[in-house]
């Protein structure tokens, strides 16, 4: 698949992801986080896909190691260290504790920021590659080259 294909679609699905983040939090239903942490995976892969970097499928979920894998020119390096805290909700918290207790939702005021931050950064990343997010799954990006600066 080319890079183009590969990044205009794992942001088409951060999309989607987003959507039903917001929906499932407006429902008052915790898997908003999950989602949350989806559209943040698929947009680091749509930029390490950019800079030419394939990650390892056990740090696929790791918002951190996504993170820590772009090179420092990428300045969207920066713009995910705050949102690192959503790694936990991709498996951690959606399964019952040993115990049985079910963990802690997310804390509302928190999540909701990182949903607008996740936004921004989707909105940043379609116009910098290009990407028609409505389009067709079988239209590319146009263009794959990394942002710097």
């Amino acid at each position: 698949m080319s890079a183009e294909l590969h990044i205009a679609n794992a942001l088409r699905l951060a999309r989607e992801d987003l959507e039903a983040a917001r929906l499932l939090s407006a429902a008052d239903n915790r898997n908003d986080a999950y989602h949350a942490q989806q559209a943040a995976e698929k947009m680091l892969l749509a930029l390490l896909t950019s800079e030419g970097i394939r990650a390892e499928r056990r740090d696929s979920h790791r918002i951190d190691i996504l993170r820590d894998l772009l090179p420092e020119a990428n300045p969207f390096k920066a713009h995910f260290a705050p949102l690192t805290f959503l790694t936990v909700f991709a498996t951690t918290y959606r399964y019952p504790k040993d115990a049985g207790r079910i963990p802690a939702r997310a804390e509302r005021a928190k999540l909701d920021a990182a949903f607008t931050a996740l936004e921004a950064i989707l909105a940043q990343l379609v116009a910098h590659f290009g990407v028609e997010l409505r389009a067709s799954d079988r239209l590319p990006a146009a263009r794959s080259e990394p942002p710097r600066g």
